[in-house]
């Protein structure tokens, strides 16, 4: 029966363990994506000496928000390079990710400027995904 089973796989085109590949692909393409974000902005942050709990000017929050959106986008876009069929997926988690750290840094400093969470929620997060749509494209 296990014979069976397996050359119905093997008809289909399917190797085993293939499965498990991309889920690892997959995760690893999430995980170095959303790095490239975040490491992005903390070195932002830090070598710029700009406090993203303080309140900013509109060309300030204007800029972070560009760099940030360029960083997004560049992190699904190498993200989902690890599994382009997969690109889709990738980045949206990179996307969830950006805006659930976002969501939990607001919530945790309620006495704090949110600009730099909100440039996060709605325009880096969308800006991860359409990096991951980018990626999909053939080029």
């Amino acid at each position: 029966m296990a014979n069976s089973a397996s050359f119905r796989d093997e008809a289909a085109g399917e190797r085993p363990g293939l499965t498990l590949k991309a889920l690892g692909l997959c995760i690893a393409g999430w995980l170095v994506g959303y790095l490239v974000s975040c490491v992005s902005s903390i070195l932002l942050f830090v070598l710029s000496g700009i406090s993203p709990h303080e309140p900013a000017s509109a060309l300030v929050i204007t800029l972070t928000a560009l760099y940030g959106m360029a960083f997004a986008v560049l992190a699904a876009v190498v993200g989902a390079s690890f599994s382009r069929r997969h690109a889709l997926g990738i980045g949206c988690a990179i996307a969830c990710t950006i805006a659930a750290v976002a969501f939990w840094s607001d919530s945790v400093t309620p006495t704090h400027a949110h600009w730099s969470q909100m440039v996060a929620i709605f325009l880096m997060a969308p800006a991860a995904q359409l990096g991951s749509l980018l990626r999909r494209l053939p080029y």
